[in-house]
C-alpha cells in the first residue's frame, strides 16, 4: 500500500508543519484554488502568506452557465478580492472551467482534466498544493488525479515535485454550503470509469462501496440504478466527531439501504472520518478482498462513490488509485468513481465563524523518500499525526 506510512497535519499542528517545510530550503510553490462561495476558500493561502511562502496560484473558476445569486456572487467576489490582497495579480492565473449546464452531459471531470493540462507545468514548482476547500467534487478529484499521474509519471525522469492537498474540513460547513438539485445523469472521474460499458468485461460481477454521508438519497438511487451492483458495502464515517454521526447517517437511510437495495447489515464498513489515510487503507482493503476473493472467478468491477466529506472523498481517490496504478499483486480490479453532480446550487447558508479544522496531506514527493529510508532503518515515520 503506496499511503502506509502516510503524512498528515492537522489543524494545531499545521502552521507548524509548512514552516519547517519551508525553511529546509527555497521552494516555488502553486497553490491550486477554487473561485468560490465558500467561507472557508482563502484559509490555505492565508496561512501560506502568513510564513512568507513563494506562491504563484491557479484559480480554478468553474461556472454552469448559470446566473449566480447575489449572495454566491457577492460572496464568490470577496474571496476573489480577499485573494488579490494576499498574492499580486501578476502570480495569480484564472483557469476557466466550464461544467456544463444544468440540463445537459455532465462534463466537469474531462473539462478539469483538460483545463489542469493546459494549464502550465507543475514540474517548474518545488510543492504543488491543491486546496479543494471550495471546489466542487468532481473538479477537485480529478484536480487532484491528474496533477498526481502527471508528477509520478514525471519523476520516473528523475524530477520529484511534492503534491499536497489541503482542505478546511467542517461537514456543518459543507451541509450549509447549499445543497441545491441534481443532475439526472451519473458521471465518473476521468480514467476511473471501471469500464462500466464495456462489451469484453460485461459479465464481471459489479461491487459497489458508497461511502455515506448526509441526505445523499438521491445520489445513492441514481448512482444504484447506473450500477446495477451484484453486491453494496456501504461504508460509514467511523469514528467520527459526532460519535454517533454514522449511526444517524444509516437511520436516515435505513428503507433504500435494507428495503430497496437490500443491504446485508454484516457488508456495512466503517472509514476514519477525519483521517483520510486511514480510510483510505480501509477502503483499499475491503476492495482488495473483492479482488482476491473474485480473481478466480474472473475478476470483478469496483465502483466507489464520495458521498460523505472532503477527506473521505481524497480516501476513496487514493484507494482507487492506489489499485489501479499501485503495486497490486496479481489481476487488477477495474475500478470506477462515480458520482451525481449538483446542477443548480442553493444559497449557501454558512456563518464566516463556522468551526473548521484545516488539514494538510502530503501526497507524493518527497516524504516517500523519507519514509522508505525510515522503514529500511526499521523506524516509524514520525510526520504521521
Amino acid at each position: 500500500m503506496r499511503w502506509d506510512p502516510y503524512s498528515l497535519t492537522g489543524d494545531a499542528k499545521f502552521n507548524v508543519f509548512w514552516k519547517r517545510h519551508l525553511a529546509e530550503r527555497e521552494r516555488r510553490i502553486l497553490l491550486v484554488v477554487g473561485k468560490g462561495f465558500d467561507v472557508r476558500a482563502l484559509e490555505t493561502a492565508r496561512r501560506l502568506h502568513e510564513l512568507s511562502a513563494n506562491v504563484h496560484v491557479w484559480l480554478l473558476a468553474f461556472h454552469n452557465g448559470q446566473q449566480d445569486s447575489a449572495i454566491r456572487r457577492a460572496r464568490t467576489e470577496k474571496n476573489v478580492e480577499g485573494l488579490g490582497k494576499l498574492f499580486p495579480p501578476e502570480r495569480i492565473k484564472e483557469v476557466d472551467i466550464n461544467l456544463g449546464g444544468a440540463f445537459e452531459e455532465p462534463v466537469a471531470s474531462r473539462q478539469t482534466y483538460e483545463k489542469i493540462r493546459g494549464a502550465g507545468d507543475p514540474n517548474a514548482y518545488d510543492d504543488v498544493i491543491v486546496d479543494i476547500s471550495a471546489m466542487p467534487r468532481m473538479v477537485a478529484m480529478t484536480s487532484v488525479a491528474v496533477l498526481l499521474r502527471g508528477l509520478d509519471l514525471a519523476a520516473a525522469t528523475g524530477r520529484s515535485v511534492n503534491l499536497h492537498v489541503t482542505t478546511a474540513e467542517s461537514v456543518t460547513a459543507d451541509l450549509a454550503a447549499g445543497q441545491g438539485s441534481l443532475r439526472d445523469q451519473v458521471s465518473f472521474v476521468r480514467g476511473f470509469s471501471g469500464e462500466l460499458t464495456s462489451q469484453t468485461t460485461k459479465n464481471l460481477p459489479h461491487v459497489w462501496f458508497p461511502v455515506l454521508g448526509e441526505s445523499q438519497r438521491d445520489r445513492l438511487d441514481r448512482i444504484h440504478q447506473k450500477l446495477t451492483p451484484d453486491e453494496i458495502c456501504p461504508v460509514v464515517p467511523f469514528p467520527s466527531r459526532e460519535p454517533r454521526r454514522g449511526d444517524e447517517i444509516i437511520y436516515e437511510h435505513r428503507e433504500l439501504l435494507f428495503d430497496t437495495f437490500q443491504v446485508e447489515p454484516r457488508n456495512i464498513l466503517l472509514a476514519c472520518e477525519y483521517n483520510p489515510f486511514e480510510a483510505y487503507k480501509q477502503v483499499f482493503e475491503a476492495m482488495d478482498r473483492y479482488r482476491r476473493a473474485l480473481n478466480t472467478l474472473g475478476g470483478c468491477k469496483a465502483f466507489v462513490s464520495p458521498l460523505s466529506s472532503k477527506l473521505l472523498s481524497i480516501a476513496v481517490l487514493l484507494a482507487c488509485y492506489d489499485h489501479l496504478f499501485g503495486e497490486v499483486p496479481g489481476k487488477r480490479l477495474k475500478v470506477g468513481i462515480p458520482y451525481v453532480e449538483t446542477a443548480t446550487y442553493a444559497d449557501p447558508v454558512q456563518k464566516p465563524d463556522d468551526p473548521f479544522e484545516l488539514y494538510s496531506m502530503w501526497i507524493r514527493g518527497e516524504w516517500e523518500i523519507v519514509a522508505q529510508t525510515a522503514a529500511d532503518a526499521g523506524m516509524s515515520d514520525e510526520r504521521n499525526v
